[in-house]
């Protein structure tokens, strides 16, 4: 009985430990306090973004309000003793699901330094978003540009230093586009450090490098306090479709750093992106990390021989880069180890079980963590049910990974013994290792460290000193543990707590790591599973199941993204209030419009629609021009005319087979052989539009579809805004009145058909 007990209790604390690891990983990361006495002065910078935000109206690309941010921006520049120059076009761009967008953009920049070429460019953007002021996307990078300018203006350089603050990102990196593309200072640049956020506080993250990104790195070593950092972080990033300015900048092959913090989504693109919520230490980490990265590659030349690095901060003390093939060296190493001893530990009938329980306690724990999130989403009928109150949904996604662990052990029950067990667990993470380095090769920073230790144990065990390996073994874990559950938090914090069960793997590849460890290695069989442990590990999981069906979905911390249409024209008898998603309206709202659930028409996307006043808005416009065919290429010339618009889009339809358009004098081409999905213009300089589409003149397209948007809801809006509850919120383009109309196309005629002309 106490033999029982004693392996019961071991396999409780052990599963005890990773759940409340698990569950606490946000600590291990976190912003530094603001240090008054360093050289980066957050009040300083702070007090420059107050008075640049004025009465911090949102302030679109092209709108009023943007010029007077401008204009405020330029006084502080000139307040600090810089001449500032601001780039004035009109560009377009093919991103985001091949539709061509164009805006006219006014770039800021100034010298901080003599002009000169291989200069180290500062940027951020000053646009924000049409839903809210901006303070931390991107006033932070702006607060933190001009203050890293007013530290390093009186100091001698080796290479010149540009500051750049850039319009038009956050509708489609307009600015940073047209700055690559059309400003001679572009070719000038030799290393560009971008700050951005996603998020109103938390710690600053080294998002993206360039490729080889030796040199980039470097700053690492000479920041008071590490942004988190991992080669793993970047490579996700890359492979998501996420986008800031430095995406434009790695075309011109330059060394490059981009940082930014992103804890608070809620008040991500809302309103709530304000002064108030701005945390100064996340300013201040941002700041400091950026004025590392700045002074690093100023005292570069740009010419020092760089390799790949695969690299990660240890909790913020240090940082650890190895070279890729080191990387990769190490995971061989410790798969070699854990093969050789797992062969000679191997007993008759017990080989395959041993195999058989890391994928298994991998694949059936990933996939309940997995599964209890769509359990909870078919259940909850919000879009995000779990921000509210992250704990609850959290331990759902570890316990019910954990439950699978506990039941991939049940392989073990017969015959295998400490030792197989180990080395199967750390034979299938080198296996995995490998395949991430081959796939997502800064995924090797996870397991490399801690299959280098186990390497060593392994040696110490093959040669009989099997307490001594034991230990090394623990500390093998420890190490997976000191940079897994950080890279979690992170990876949670970035994803959403809805689209985080994956991490909870992190947990699985400690249970695996950690049960043979609690028996002497010269055993000859693991203890299994014990009933009692199935039953509390699962009361857990209900409980938390139980939680997250049951905790409010939203709060003013957490809120819900609600922004509100007022849609009228094309294919509507009358205007409509329209609430986008098929989320039931909140109860104040529903109490003033008649909310009943439908789709717009040419849309097949449910929304709740009621019945709404006119919006008295000017009617758009849309004159044919011409329509004309000449050999293969059929083009079709409108004048579009929107005097309230702030932005005006086009979608096409895949068959119409476009490749190419120009607006206002500017051109778009569809890439990768595939045709372009809409148009889009934003801004003032849209409100009178020429649109040129050129397609295959086998192409039957009888008709195009306009739409306008012109921000806030404008009378008989103010009741409806009036009744939204204070856990919901408008969010991205905000509360707009939106116009719809058609044109229909005359049939072109062949300029060099008979007749023609």
């Amino acid at each position: 009985m106490d033999i029982i007990s004693t392996r019961f209790s071991r396999l409780a604390a052990l599963v005890g430990l990773i759940f409340i690891a698990y569950m606490a990983k946000s600590v291990l990361v976190g912003p530094p306090r603001v240090d008054t006495d360093h050289v980066f002065q957050t009040d300083r910078a702070l007090a420059r973004l107050e008075r640049i935000l004025g009465d911090e109206r949102p302030h679109p690309v092209d709108s009023d309000a943007n010029d007077a941010v401008r204009e405020r921006l330029l006084q502080e520049i000139e307040q600090l003793g810089f001449d500032p120059f601001v780039r004035d076009q009109f560009q377009c761009s093919t991103r985001w699901g091949q539709r061509a967008s164009c805006a006219r953009v006014q770039n800021v920049g100034f010298w901080v330094t003599p002009p000169g070429p291989n200069a180290v460019l500062v940027m951020s953007h000053y646009d924000s978003v049409p839903a809210g002021p901006g303070a931390s996307d991107d006033g932070a990078g702006i607060a933190a540009s001009l203050e890293i300018a007013s530290i390093l203006k009186d100091t001698p350089q080796t290479r010149p230093l540009l500051v750049l603050i850039t319009d038009g990102e956050e509708t489609g990196l307009f600015g940073a586009r047209a700055f690559v593309e059309k400003d001679p200072l572009a070719s000038q640049i030799g290393a560009v450090v971008n700050m951005e956020a996603r998020g109103v506080r938390g710690p600053t993250t080294l998002i993206q490098t360039s490729r080889p990104n030796g040199r980039d790195l470097a700053a690492l070593s000479h920041a008071d306090h590490l942004p988190n950092a991992s080669s793993l972080n970047a490579d996700i990033y890359e492979l998501l479709p996420n986008d800031t300015d430095l995406t434009e900048f790695l075309h011109l092959d330059i060394d490059a750093a981009n940082y930014a913090y992103s804890q608070g989504v809620g008040y991500y693109h809302t309103p709530a992106d304000n002064l108030a919520n701005l945390d100064p230490r996340a300013l201040f980490h941002l700041g400091i990390n950026g004025l590392a990265a700045t002074t690093t590659f100023l005292g570069q030349s740009g010419d020092e021989a760089e390799e790949s690095l695969l690299y990660v901060d240890i909790l913020g003390r240090f940082v650890l880069l190895m070279p890729i093939w080191f990387g990769g060296g190490c995971v061989i190493f410790g798969g070699l180890i854990a093969g050789i001893l797992l062969f000679r530990a191997r007993k008759k009938g017990a080989l395959w079980r041993s195999m058989a329980w890391p994928p298994a306690a991998l694949i059936l724990g990933t996939g309940l963590a997995v599964g209890a999130t769509f359990f909870v989403g078919w259940i909850r009928p919000e879009a995000n049910f779990g921000g509210a109150y992250p704990i609850a949904l959290r331990g759902a996604h570890i316990a019910s990974a954990l439950l699978g662990a506990l039941f991939a052990h049940l392989l073990l029950k017969t015959g295998v013994s400490s030792k197989q067990a180990l080395s199967a667990a750390w034979l299938w993470t080198a296996i995995l290792a490998g395949a991430g380095l081959a796939f997502v090769p800064g995924s090797t920073i996870l397991f490399a460290p801690a299959l280098a230790v186990f390497g060593v144990a392994g040696l110490l065990i093959i040669y009989g000193h099997d307490r001594i390996g034991h230990w090394v073994a623990a500390t093998a874990t420890l190490a997976f543990a000191i940079i897994a559950l950080p890279l979690g938090a992170l990876g949670e914090n970035g994803l959403l707590i809805e689209g985080a069960a994956p991490f909870a793997i992190v947990g699985l590849f400690l249970f695996l790591f950690g049960a043979p460890l609690l028996h002497d290695l010269d055993r000859d069989e693991i203890s299994p599973s014990t009933p009692g442990l199935f039953v509390i590990v699962s009361t857990i999981c209900v409980a938390s199941l139980a939680a997250s069906l049951f905790v409010p979905a939203y709060s003013e911390a957490a809120p819900r993204r609600l922004s509100i249409q007022h849609v009228e024209g094309y294919g509507l008898e009358t205007p409509v209030w329209s609430l986008p998603g098929s989320e039931k309206p909140p109860g104040e709202m529903a109490g003033i419009a008649d909310f009943q659930i439908g789709t717009l028409p040419a849309s097949s996307s449910p929304r709740y629609l009621a019945e709404a006043p006119p919006s008295l808005l000017s009617p758009i416009g849309v004159t044919q021009v011409s329509d004309a065919t000449i050999g293969d290429t059929r083009t079709i010339r409108l004048k579009i005319e929107g005097p309230d618009s702030d932005w005006i889009s086009i979608p096409f339809e895949r068959e119409a087979g476009i490749y190419s358009l120009v607006i206002n004098g500017e051109t778009a081409t569809a890439s990768d052989n595939a045709p372009l999905s809409a148009a889009l213009c934003w801004g003032r300089s849209c409100r009178s539009l020429t649109l040129e589409l050129q397609m295959p003149a086998s192409t039957h397209l009888s008709g195009l579809n306009i739409i306008s948007s012109t921000y806030g809801l404008g009378p008989g809006g103010d009741q409806l805004i009036g009744a939204r509850p204070a856990w919901a919120i408008a969010s991205q383009w905000g509360d707009r009145r939106v116009q719809r109309a058609r044109i229909i196309l005359d049939g072109p005629p062949r300029e060099d058909a008979p007749g023609g002309e």
